[in-house]
């Protein structure tokens, strides 16, 4: 079979220390790298492949920030892609949390090149936020003519992440939480019998208990290649379907009043200027 490749001082120190580190959700999706490969299923049927695209819609963001506190905020950007062909970002913020999505948009059959999504909840005693931010590609799907006998396959490198920081307040009964999904999904009729090809990854965060029965928040990511393909075995050109997104949601819980255990490396700043100050005091002794 033939490949056909078509890339497309010390006071400060414990000043920091002693700030309450508030409470926090984030996540973040992204995809790059788009390679598209045609493989020719049948060397000897005379049939060079091909893979021509019709574009049936822009591609999409959808981005929402949400502030609960002493005064509520919601703010939301939808809107389209005006061009499959350049920098497409649209994001929303409020006191309490922003998100962002971002699409460079490609005339291609995918209709992006990269696209990524992310956002963040911050929180304080009595004030929260939520986010969402969605970057879609062309909708409704992408549709694509397949020559015979050939398969097509959509590649994409994905990185994702999600963390908490504090994960649940018990006295609130609220919790933290973030999520981060990804899908790449490819398919089409194939002999009258419709298939499909769907490669999608989802993580999220929430919280974890410890033995002596505290809670924390927790981090999860997962970075790597999907891959999703669609395979013409007909002696015909057949239709197909892409559909593409990253989608990222969270919110904060309001903080718990309990300062987080410093860092190690906090730690040893806080030691340092414990260090100076009694070299000072010292010297005033002196």
């Amino acid at each position: 079979m033939k490949r056909f490749a078509i890339h497309t001082l010390a006071l400060a120190c414990m000043a920091a220390v002693a700030g309450p580190a508030l409470a926090d959700a984030s996540s973040s999706a992204t995809f790059g790298n788009l390679v598209i490969t045609l493989t020719d299923l049948d060397t000897g049927d005379g049939i060079a492949p091909s893979l021509t695209f019709n574009l049936n819609g822009p591609s999409f963001i959808d981005s929402r920030a949400e502030g609960f506190g002493e005064v509520s905020e919601s703010y939301q950007f939808q809107n389209y892609a005006p061009q499959q062909g350049g920098l497409f970002t649209g994001e929303t913020h409020s006191a309490w949390s922003s998100s962002v999505g971002s699409i460079m948009t490609a005339n291609n059959v995918a209709g992006f090149t990269w696209m990524s999504a992310e956002g963040a909840a911050h929180s304080a005693l009595d004030a929260y936020g939520t986010y969402r931010a969605a970057s879609i590609g062309a909708t409704p799907e992408n549709t694509f003519t397949l020559s015979a006998n050939t398969a097509v396959t959509f590649s994409v490198v994905a990185d994702m992440h999600a963390r908490t920081s504090m994960g649940y307040n018990l006295e609130a009964d609220m919790a933290e939480y973030a999520t981060s999904h990804a899908l790449l999904n490819v398919g089409g009729m194939v002999n009258g019998t419709f298939v499909t090809d769907a490669q999608e990854r989802y993580i999220d965060a929430g919280f974890d208990v410890l033995d002596d029965n505290t809670v924390v928040g927790v981090s999860n990511s997962w970075d790597g290649v999907l891959s999703a393909s669609f395979a013409n075995t007909g002696g015909a050109e057949t239709s197909g379907f892409l559909q593409t997104f990253v989608i990222v949601e969270g919110y904060s819980s309001v903080w718990d009043g309990v300062t987080p255990v410093p860092e190690p490396g906090t730690y040893a700043m806080l030691l340092g200027g414990l260090a100076l100050l009694g070299v000072a005091a010292r010297r005033r002794k002196a």
